[in-house]
């Protein structure tokens, strides 16, 4: 008898810590409530998709964009081959030819990769509205459980072991108070793991939001250089009317084969402002000869960054950068401590570098914020601040003065060949890692990323090609 008293006496101690914990509990509900509620998730699909379909179209572009790949290489192989031999009429047609079937290519795998890219998007939203709507189900179920608890505990010990004819169904009684308690427990534990998994598919959905938006820019940049390609081809065919004899005789002659090729790759622009080709030329070969640069390939980044910054036009720092990021962490209320940072170490590094320059922050030109990210990049090699004051010392040493502007052209090609210097090989002139210092140049870290694998191979396309003129 002593033994079952003791017992009741422990049962009853836990039944009253159990009611205490039944307060943290409605109040952790109340916290599950605020947070849910303050959580800015992405808009969602409402299509319904069913998510085998989804996987097998995935798999299907993938594998298309796989041969479409292996094809590439196999230009490129060629393409690196006939560059090698001796200039003749027949070897510039087949270089051409091969440069417009491998852009062609290109132009393929990045409309699949975009199509990829959608199909992607849309299951994440699919997904994340599944979760939001996964979380209400189970903040409601946590309500009810957290009611059922309170109720069990309503009634007193006395009153239990009085209505209750056995003993055993009093204990049954207090285990069902345990055992909901536990699912209480639990069910917070989902909750929290639910609202984690919901964050990181908003972060995936943003990033996916973003490649997407490189990739319909690289598309643009593509139709213009195949563009490009084949009016020279054209025009080296009239010019030498086809014939061998008429293109050797202008080799001999140091005639440019193609008159056209300073009015088709020259227009160079930085954020809509005229560059003299003459005048980037100029800056390449210095430059080049002082870090140990291949000229041709600082033209082809330049190239490159020029069709990119007059597709995405001018903006302002305060608006562009400063207050992208600053909406980015009103809309990413989980992120918005990385923002708010990003946004302040730019603003430093921006009027650091302003300040320096005696310019008005108000009359200089950055890049415009896109579809996707922010902008802020600076001039012709199209730094962001940040970057910029990370290379400003080195470029000074180069150029002789500071500080460095990273709106004057010199200026600016002397930091793009600092940069691109740090990846061994580029000193000299190895492709593969010139092609490398190119993916970096846009991509950093990520510049093997699919929706960055159009960057590399058009500067060294149009590095190729200006190779070819300068000979």
């Amino acid at each position: 008898m002593n033994s079952i008293h003791k017992n009741v006496k422990i049962t009853f101690l836990n039944i009253h810590k159990t009611i205490l914990f039944c307060g943290l509990f409605i109040s952790i509900v109340l916290f599950f409530n605020v947070i849910t509620d303050d959580l800015s998730f992405a808009q969602t699909s409402e299509i319904e998709v069913d998510q085998e379909e989804n996987d097998k179209l995935i798999s299907e572009k993938r594998e298309e964009i796989g041969e479409i790949e292996e094809k590439i290489k196999g230009f490129e192989a060629e393409i690196k081959a006939q560059q090698g031999k001796e200039r003749t009429l027949k070897r510039e047609i087949a270089l051409y030819n091969n440069n417009i079937y491998k852009n062609e290519l290109e132009i393929k795998q990045t409309k699949l990769s975009i199509e990829e890219a959608g199909i992607e998007l849309e299951e994440i939203e699919r997904k994340i509205k599944e979760g939001e709507e996964k979380i209400i189900r189970d903040r409601e179920n946590l309500k009810n459980l957290i009611r059922l608890l309170y109720t069990y505990q309503q009634d007193s010990l006395l009153e239990i072991l009085i209505f209750e004819d056995d003993i055993s169904d009093f204990f049954n009684k207090v285990d069902a108070a345990e055992s909901l308690k536990n699912e209480v427990f639990t069910t917070i534990i989902d909750l929290k793991n639910e609202k984690k998994e919901l964050e990181s598919k908003d972060r995936e959905l943003h990033e996916q939001r973003e490649g997407m938006g490189q990739l319909i820019q690289i598309r643009s940049g593509q139709n213009d250089s195949i563009a490009v390609l084949k009016v020279q081809k054209d025009e080296l065919l009239e010019v030498t009317r086809g014939e061998e004899a008429q293109f050797n005789q202008l080799l001999e002659e140091n005639k440019s084969v193609l008159p056209s090729l300073k009015s088709q790759l020259y227009d160079l622009q930085s954020l809509g402002n005229k560059i003299k080709f003459e005048d980037a030329f100029s800056a390449a070969k210095h430059i080049g000869s002082v870090i140990g640069v291949r000229p041709a390939f600082l033209l082809g980044i330049l190239k490159v960054e020029s069709n990119l910054g007059k597709n995405t036009g001018s903006g302002t720092f305060e608006n562009d950068m400063y207050g992208c990021y600053m909406r980015l962490s009103k809309i990413y209320s989980y992120r918005e401590a990385h923002y708010i940072k990003r946004a302040e170490d730019e603003k430093r590094a921006f009027y650091s570098i302003i300040d320096k320059l005696g310019l008005d922050p108000n009359s200089v030109k950055v890049s415009r914020e896109p579809t996707y990210g922010c902008g802020g990049a600076m001039g012709p090699a199209q730094f962001i601040p940040t970057t910029w004051a990370a290379y400003e010392q080195r470029v000074s040493d180069v150029i002789g003065h500071y500080p460095p502007n990273p709106w004057n052209l010199a200026d600016a090609m002397a930091a793009m060949a600092v940069k691109v210097s740090d990846i061994p090989g580029v000193v000299g002139g190895d492709y593969k890692a010139e092609y490398e210092a190119a993916g970096r140049y846009l991509g950093g870290r990520n510049w093997r990323s699919k929706n960055l694998f159009f960057y590399p191979n058009q500067v060294m396309l149009f590095a190729d090609l200006y190779e070819e003129d300068m000979r």
